[in-house]
């Protein structure tokens, strides 16, 4: 199948090549080279076919090919994505990586053409301007200083959401405490009542007894005096 290949900017351009294939069908998605930069062909043609028969396809792991003047970068995706990238000697390896983290969150590689299974133009778009973004170094490293502020942002948000929940979490408990001690409080309140309305009768009880043995006594002693 046939590649749409469309140029980029000069071919002073640190990122000269990019291909997007499938392993298990050999099938190339899109492939993009900078202006007068000729690809070699066969070489990646060799290259993507060997990636392709790869039996344990390491997800997420970039690996460098060293060439003379450029390197040869490729790493695996899902479902069964292969990425191959030539660049320069000097352009920075933890860039390339970036970038085809990028092309991945994305989703590039599903915006395909459902008869051709190649890229369609919203996706070649979409990856042009992906790939100029990336060929500035100085203006990657604001992108990874840009992106590395929004992630502080996100853990300090974060945070403060876990702590406001925690917060509400300690309030409730503290709230349930105080219900507990509060029913506990009129249930001690309840029994105090009934222990001294049972301590008040059981002395009155006690009051009467006394009084008849008292008033019993009394009439005796008169008995003994009268006889």
């Amino acid at each position: 199948m046939s590649a749409d290949t469309e140029a980029l900017i000069d071919d002073k351009t640190p990122l000269k090549y990019l291909l997007i294939g499938e392993s298990s069908t050999n099938n190339i998605i899109t492939e993009f080279s900078s202006d007068n930069f000729q690809p070699k062909k066969k070489e990646i043609n060799k290259i993507f076919n060997k990636l392709c028969k790869t039996p344990n396809k390491n997800l997420n792991e970039l690996n460098k090919i060293v060439s003379k003047n450029e390197n040869y970068y490729f790493a695996f995706g899902l479902p069964d994505l292969v990425y191959l990238i030539l660049a320069s000697n000097e352009y920075p390896q933890r860039y390339v990586y970036e970038l085809i983290k990028k092309i991945e969150e994305e989703k590039i590689p599903t915006m395909k053409n459902d008869e051709t299974k190649e890229l369609n133009p919203n996706g070649r778009q979409a990856l042009k301007l992906l790939i100029n973004e990336y060929q500035d170094p100085k203006h990657i490293s604001k992108i990874v200083d840009l992106q590395s502020d929004v992630n502080s942002i996100k853990l300090d948000l974060r945070s403060s959401i876990n702590k406001m929940v925690e917060s509400v979490d300690d309030v409730k408990q503290l709230e349930e405490k105080s219900s507990a001690l509060k029913f506990e409080s009129i249930e001690y309140k309840q029994n105090s009542n009934e222990i001294k309305a049972l301590t008040f009768w059981q002395n009155f009880k006690l009051y009467i007894i006394l009084g008849g043995i008292i008033l019993l006594l009394i009439i005796i002693l008169i008995c003994l005096l009268v006889n």
